[in-house]
């Protein structure tokens, strides 16, 4: 399911990351629109910490030098995002900005020898934020070819669909093709409902029995399927599924390795923006190189959305 900003960010998405804490559900939306947002800049979060050697090689290798001249005399990037956990959400404090994508940017910020002003935005006002050039870059929207018409991409993670199952995986599934003659949940009017009736076609092609398709109204309602066993998996959106089963409230299951149907999410930038973007750019892919990005995504419970290139307009082949 196609969730991370991207327009919609789905009614399964949503409910699961309600189970993760109703602290930082209150700090988010269950819009399509985004949160209710703060004019503020949001206090950053503490990055993960890195030697001063691989630091400065990072640093070195991102071309920190060949920041625009009017990053350097402002000395700080403007950068918007709007609230979405774990992406993007308030701590405890309801002050200080965490997730994954806050980690990274400010980890980027750390390498490039700039501090980050973040700004809490509706969603709906990203993009012309950066069309009129009110911020530096932006976080965390969909990368698609419509987009790329008027800003530029860097992907920084994936999201799809991926496959719960219970934590013993009692019946050894490994992939969609595993599913043939298992009981598969999925929310009516998904996009799991299309990828589970095409896998299904498939297994009865092969000879196999088809999948028997469970179709309930939402989230919850598939996580009691499973939880009372009606169910032998779950296909179930990436980010949140990953998120809820490690960080938050739905225990005793695990989110398989692999996203099917991936979408790329990226940092957006103007379009004029490409020294900026390419320092960006390049620290980021330092980050993928040494395993500090990795390490980020594993902290939030998201590594099934980690990727290992950051790309510039991959929507266009980039």
């Amino acid at each position: 399911m196609k969730v991370a900003r991207g327009g919609t960010r789905g009614k399964v998405a949503i409910a699961l990351i309600a189970a993760v804490s109703a602290a930082a559900l209150a700090a988010c939306s269950s819009s399509s629109s985004g949160s209710a947002a703060s004019s503020a800049p949001a206090e950053p979060s503490a990055a993960p910490a890195s030697s001063a050697a691989a630091s400065a090689a990072a640093s070195e290798a991102a071309g920190g030098n060949l920041l625009p001249q009017e990053i350097i005399d402002a000395g700080k990037l403007r950068v918007a995002t709007s609230l979405y956990p774990p992406v993007d959400y308030y701590d405890t404090d309801n002050t200080t900005l965490i997730g994954f994508d806050a980690d990274i940017v400010n980890e980027i910020g750390n390498r490039l020898g700039v501090p980050i002003e973040w700004n809490v935005i509706d969603f709906a006002n990203v993009l012309p934020g950066i069309e009129s050039k009110q911020y530096d870059f932006a976080t965390d929207l969909n990368d698609t070819a419509e987009r790329e018409a008027t800003v530029d991409f860097v992907t920084h993670f994936q999201d799809g669909t991926s496959i719960m199952v219970p934590e013993a995986n009692p019946n050894s599934i490994a992939d969609l093709s595993s599913l043939c003659g298992l009981k598969v949940v999925v929310t009516k009017g998904s996009t799991q409902v299309d990828l589970a009736t095409t896998q299904s076609d498939a297994c009865t092609a092969d000879g196999k029995d088809a999948i028997d398709l469970l179709q309930v109204p939402d989230d919850p309602e598939a996580i009691q399927t499973m939880q009372s066993g009606r169910a032998d998996a779950y296909l179930v959106n990436t980010l949140a599924g990953s998120y809820a089963t490690t960080k938050g409230d739905v225990k005793g299951f695990t989110v398989l390795p692999g996203v099917y149907d991936p979408v790329y999410a990226g940092i957006i930038f103007p379009k004029e923006s490409t020294q900026l973007r390419d320092a960006i750019q390049a620290t980021l892919q330092a980050m993928m190189d040494d395993g500090t990005y990795l390490e980020i995504m594993k902290k939030y419970g998201v590594e099934n959305n980690a990727i290992d290139t950051a790309k510039v307009n991959a929507a266009a082949g980039g």
